[in-house]
C-alpha cells in the first residue's frame, strides 16, 4: 500500500517550493509513496489580516492521522500560529515528521549551513572588491536564517578591520517593496551611496538594483548588490546576480528518505545539515564570461516566458468567461467541468474543485460561511480523471483529497490551495502537476484567478438572491404576503393561461370579506387589518396545493389553481370556510368574521380571456355575497 506524505508549505520562494518538491517527489516514486502538498501564500506584511488566515486555512484541511508521515517547511511560513498549529497538531496525532530549514522542538531536521556561504560571498565582496561601507537588508529581525546570515557577514567584517554600524542593518519582509523603501530613507539620512548592499535573498537584491538604476546609478560600476538563494530570476537578470546557492533538490531527497527511515522505526540524525556555496555573477562587479549559447539560451528562455505568460492570461480570461454568469452549483460545474477537460495544461489530469455547501447559498454578510477548517461535505463542482470530467455531486472531503491517488497504482504529487475571501473559507482546489507548476509563480497565479472568480460567483449568487427579494417584495402585498395585484398580472394570469394552452383546466375564485366597511368603522382599521391577515393565512393554508393567492383589492381577493378529480370549485369554498370559522374562534376576535367566495371552472382548450373570467368569477362571488349578508342581517347591525 502506497504511503500517504503530507507537506506543508508557503508557496512564495517558488524555486525553493519548486525545487525540494522535485526532490521529494523524486524519492517518493522509488519508495511508494504520494505526496500531498498544502501549499498558501500568507504574507509577512499582512500578518494578522482575513487573507492571511484565509491562505492558513489549507493546512487546516487534513486530519493528520490520514498520513504516515510529514514534511514542515516551516521556515517559508510567514505567521508564528501556521508554525504552532502545525507542529502542534502533528505532535498530538504521533506520526514522524521533518522539519526543513527550521529547528522545530520534538523534530528531526535538515536545512542549509547559511553561515558557510554567507561567509564566502562576504570574504569575497570585503578581501577582492575591498568594500568599507556595506548596507545589509535581512529579513525579519528574529527570523533563524537571516541571524545567520548577517552573523556571517559580521565575522568577516571583524576579521578584516571593517565595521558596520548598527544603522547600516535594515531588517525588511523579505520583499522588494519594503526593501527599496528602507533603503530610500537610509540613502535620504546619510546622502552617501554605500560601497555595497548584501541582501538576505535574490528577491530583494533584484528590487535594490532597480531601486539604483532608476535613481541613476550602476550596478555594480557604482554600487555593488549581493542577494542569496540562487533563484532563477537572480540568474537570469541583469546584471547576473552574486549570490549564494543551496542543495534543495537534494535536501527534499534527504528529507523524505530521512522521514521513511523514521515511519519504519529506524535511527536517525536529529540534525543534517547541508553547506550552502557562494556563487559569484556580475553584479558584485566580477566579469562573468558568457558564451553565445548562453546569450541566445537566455534569449529562448524569455521568449518562451512570455508565450507561456500569454497562453496563461488566454487560459483564464475562459475560466472568466465561463465563470461569470453562474449562479448555481450545477451550472458551476458544467461550466469548468468543460472547460478544464478541454484545457488542462496548468492543472493537470487530475484535478478538483471542492467549494462549501453554503457557498450557492446567500446570507447577509457570508455569515453561513466558515472561518476555520472545512465542513464535512463538500460539492465536488469540478473534477478530472485521467481528463475525464466526473460528475458533479457531494462528497465527504476526506475521501475527495484521497481519491484519484488512492485509484491510482502509481505515485504522484498532488497540491492543494485555498479559496477564501476575506478570512472565509469558500473551498480548496488540488491539482496533479507536478512542482514545475510552482515555476515564476504560475501556482500563485492560479490560486488567485480561481479565488476572484469564485469571488464573482458567490456575487452572482447573491445578486441573483437580492433581485429574487425585490421581484417578490414587488409582486407582494405588504400586509398580508399573499401577492397584491402586480403579482396577479406577473405570476397568476399567466400561470393560468398556461394551463389552459396545455389542455388543463384552470379554476379562478374571488373572494371578499363580509361587512368590512362594519369591522372598520366600529372596531377600527387595526382590526380590520387583522381580519385582512386572517383571510389571507386562511386562503394560503386551506386551497390546494399549487393555488396561489392574490390581494386583489381592498379587502377582495383572487385565488387560481389547476383543477383536479380529487376536489370542485364547491369543495373548496366549503373547506376554506370552515378552516375560517375555526380560526375565529381559536382566536377569539371581537367581531364577526365571514367572507363571500365565488368561483368558476375554466373549460379544458377554453381561449383564457382574463376580462371573462374575472366577471363569471364574480357573478358567483356577489350571489354568494347578497346570500351571506341576508343571512348576517338577521342577526347583526346593518351597515
Amino acid at each position: 500500500m502506497k504511503k500517504r506524505i503530507a507537506v506543508f508549505v508557503n508557496g512564495w520562494g517558488s524555486d525553493y517550493l519548486q525545487e525540494i518538491l522535485h526532490g521529494i517527489s523524486g524519492r517518493a516514486k522509488s519508495a511508494n509513496a504520494d505526496i500531498f502538498a498544502f501549499v498558501n501564500y500568507s504574507a509577512f506584511a499582512e500578518t494578522n489580516s482575513d487573507n492571511n488566515y484565509g491562505e492558513m486555512n489549507i493546512f487546516k484541511l487534513p486530519e493528520m492521522e490520514d498520513f504516515d508521515g510529514a514534511i514542515v517547511m516551516a521556515n517559508s511560513f510567514n505567521m508564528q500560529e501556521e508554525i504552532d498549529y502545525v507542529s502542534t497538531k502533528l505532535t498530538e496525532a504521533g506520526i514522524p515528521a521533518i522539519s526543513i530549514e527550521y529547528d522545530l522542538e520534538g523534530f528531526a531536521s535538515i536545512g542549509s549551513d547559511n553561515y558557510s556561504g554567507m561567509y564566502d560571498l562576504a570574504e569575497h565582496m570585503i578581501q577582492v572588491h575591498n568594500v568599507k561601507n556595506i548596507v545589509y537588508i535581512g529579513g525579519p529581525r528574529e527570523h533563524q536564517e537571516s541571524k545567520v546570515r548577517l552573523q556571517a557577514i559580521l565575522d568577516v567584517a571583524k576579521e578584516n578591520d571593517v565595521v558596520i554600524p548598527q544603522e547600516n542593518i535594515l531588517y525588511s519582509d523579505w520583499a522588494i517593496i519594503r526593501s527599496q523603501d528602507l533603503l530610500k530613507e537610509w540613502f535620504d539620512k546619510y546622502k552617501v551611496l554605500p560601497d555595497a548592499v548584501i541582501c538576505a535573498n535574490d528577491v530583494m537584491a533584484k528590487g535594490i538594483c532597480e531601486w539604483f538604476m532608476e535613481q541613476g546609478y550602476k550596478v555594480p560600476e557604482d554600487v555593488r548588490v549581493t542577494g542569496y538563494d540562487c533563484v532563477r530570476l537572480g540568474r537570469e537578470f541583469e546584471p547576473v546576480l552574486t549570490t549564494v546557492t543551496h542543495r534543495w533538490n537534494e535536501m527534499g531527497d534527504r528529507a523524505l528518505s530521512m522521514l521513511l527511515d523514521k515511519i519504519s522505526g529506524k535511527a536517525i540524525r536529529s540534525h543534517v545539515t547541508l553547506k550552502t556555496g557562494f556563487v559569484c555573477g556580475e553584479s558584485c562587479g566580477c566579469k562573468i564570461l558568457t558564451s553565445r549559447m548562453d546569450i541566445q539560451a537566455r534569449g529562448r528562455v524569455a521568449i518562451g516566458k512570455k508565450m507561456d505568460a500569454l497562453r496563461a492570461d488566454s487560459h483564464f480570461r475562459h475560466v472568466y468567461m465561463s465563470c461569470r454568469n453562474v449562479e448555481t452549483a450545477e451550472q458551476c460545474s458544467e461550466a469548468l467541468s468543460d472547460l478544464f477537460s478541454r484545457e488542462n495544461w496548468m492543472v493537470g489530469n487530475n484535478f478538483m474543485l471542492c467549494l462549501e455547501p453554503q457557498f450557492f447559498y446567500f446570507k447577509e454578510n457570508d455569515e453561513n460561511l466558515r472561518m476555520q477548517g472545512y465542513s464535512e461535505e463538500m460539492e465536488v463542482v469540478c473534477a478530472l480523471k485521467d481528463g475525464v470530467p466526473r460528475k458533479h455531486q457531494l462528497i465527504d472531503y476526506r475521501e475527495a483529497m484521497f481519491r484519484v491517488a488512492s485509484e491510482k497504482t502509481e505515485s504522484g504529487i498532488y497540491i492543494f490551495v485555498p479559496i477564501h475571501t476575506e478570512g472565509k473559507a469558500l473551498g480548496f482546489a488540488m491539482l496533479s502537476r507536478d512542482a514545475d507548476i510552482a515555476e515564476d509563480n504560475y501556482l500563485y497565479i492560479f490560486t488567485r484567478h480561481i479565488n476572484q472568480y469564485m469571488e464573482q460567483v458567490r456575487r452572482n449568487i447573491k445578486l441573483a438572491e437580492l433581485t429574487k427579494k425585490l421581484t417578490e417584495l414587488s409582486v407582494t402585498d405588504v400586509l398580508t404576503g399573499v401577492y397584491n395585484r402586480a403579482g396577479c398580472e406577473k405570476i397568476i394570469y399567466p400561470y393560468l393561461e398556461e394551463c389552459q394552452q396545455s389542455g388543463g383546466q384552470g379554476i379562478v375564485m374571488i373572494a371578499d370579506v363580509d361587512r368590512m366597511k362594519t369591522i372598520n368603522d366600529k372596531f377600527g382599521h387595526g382590526n380590520g387589518d387583522l381580519a385582512l391577515r386572517i383571510i389571507s393565512a386562511v386562503l394560503k393554508t386551506s386551497l390546494p396545493e399549487g393555488f396561489v393567492v392574490a390581494r386583489f383589492g381592498g379587502d377582495e381577493f383572487f385565488v387560481g389553481g389547476r383543477s383536479s378529480e380529487e376536489y370542485s370549485v364547491d369543495s373548496i369554498i366549503q373547506n376554506v370556510t370552515k378552516k375560517l370559522e375555526a380560526e375565529v374562534i381559536r382566536r377569539d376576535i371581537p367581531f364577526e368574521l365571514t367572507m363571500s367566495i365565488g368561483g368558476i371552472i375554466l373549460e379544458k382548450n377554453e381561449p383564457f380571456v382574463l376580462e371573462k373570467c374575472l366577471q363569471r368569477a364574480d357573478e358567483y362571488m356577489y350571489a354568494a355575497k347578497k346570500k351571506r349578508h341576508a343571512q348576517i342581517d338577521g342577526t347583526a347591525i346593518k351597515e
